[in-house]
C-alpha cells in the first residue's frame, strides 16, 4: 500500500516540476534567447512545449493511479 502511493506521489511531484519548468521557460523565453542565442533552435522545436505536455501527462497518470488505487481499496472493502 505504502509503495503504491510513493509511486502515485512521485509522479505528481515529477508532473509539477515539468509543468513549472516549461512555464517559466515559455515565460522568459525572450529573455533567454536575447541572452543566449544558442537557444533558438530549442524555442523553434518547442521543446519547453513537450516538457509541458509531459508534466501534464506525469500529472493524470498521477490521478488515474488514485482512481485505480481507491476502487481496488473499495473493492476489496466490499469483499471482506
Amino acid at each position: 500500500m505504502n509503495r503504491r502511493k510513493w509511486i502515485q506521489y512521485g509522479l505528481l511531484i515529477i508532473g509539477i516540476i515539468l509543468i513549472i519548468i516549461s512555464a517559466i521557460s515559455l515565460i522568459f523565453g525572450y529573455r533567454i534567447r536575447e541572452l543566449w542565442p544558442t537557444t533558438n533552435e530549442i524555442y523553434e522545436i518547442g521543446i519547453p512545449s513537450i516538457i509541458g505536455a509531459l508534466g501534464v501527462i506525469f500529472f493524470g497518470l498521477s490521478a488515474t493511479l488514485h482512481v485505480i488505487f481507491l476502487a481496488l481499496n473499495a473493492k476489496k472493502k466490499i469483499i471482506e
